[in-house]
């Protein structure tokens, strides 16, 4: 799980600190150490991180969202409108598939699917490995929303975190999902001044998270020719 999350410090150059402090969204202050653990600072605050909520309002994706991504590793893809997103050409990570851009404005927001191929058991599992990971890379971390939701018929974890490197802030959100191939997930991001005004498209981005549909196999039938016509006498 080296890679998972290479792109939650938006590629930025970063050194590795023996120990960090971060806060949770209820401001409770933990320590980061160099190699991924953590713990907090009070250890009666030890279950704040431990419970994920369940929203039951049901997600979809946009009727604008016409375009369809799929990846080349699962059975998973993301649809998006072509009219507020393009595809960029971004060498980040051999797990990130698909990178996007904002098309109309220069606000400066993206997004991304990223995907691989490691088992995981649980949507929790899956949590805790992600703020593992970011929590090592950056300079500060608050985590601002943890969820399941059901997206496009799929169950899915949402995350909502703003994080810190090299003194600029940054917001992230993201669905992730996981099947027996591995764990996808489509993230949009923006520095944190421009990332309220820009959470209505990204929310719209990550919705388009979908289980994409099977290619149709159609039966193949042996051609035999006709008899030949009967001649009347």
């Amino acid at each position: 799980m080296k890679n998972i999350f290479t792109c939650a410090v938006l590629l930025l150059p970063f050194a590795l600190f023996s120990q960090q402090k971060a806060l949770t969204e209820e401001g409770k202050e933990v320590v980061l150490f160099d190699n991924g653990t953590w713990k907090f600072v009070n250890e009666s605050d030890a279950k704040v991180l431990e419970t994920i909520v369940t929203n039951n309002n049901v997600f979809k994706k946009p009727k604008t969202a016409s375009f369809l991504m799929k990846s080349k590793k699962m059975d998973v893809g993301v649809y998006f409108d072509p009219k507020k997103w393009k595809l960029a050409t971004q060498n980040i990570s051999p797990h990130v598939e698909y990178f996007f851009a904002e098309r109309n404005s220069n606000d400066g927001y993206f997004g991304f699917m990223i995907t691989e191929k490691v088992q995981i058991a649980t949507l929790k599992n899956l949590k805790d490995l992600i703020i593992e990971n970011v929590n090592r890379n950056v300079d500060y971390f608050r985590l601002k929303e943890s969820e399941y939701r059901t997206v496009n018929g799929m169950k899915v974890l949402y995350i909502r975190y703003a994080a810190n490197t090299k003194g600029i802030d940054f917001e992230y959100a993201g669905n992730y999902s996981i099947n027996r191939d591995g764990y996808a997930g489509v993230v949009g991001f923006a520095s944190q001044k421009v990332f309220e005004q820009s959470f209505g498209a990204v929310q719209e981005l990550i919705n388009g998270i979908s289980v994409t549909p099977k290619e149709d196999v159609k039966e193949t039938v042996e051609y035999k020719s006709p008899p030949p016509p009967m001649i009347s006498k």
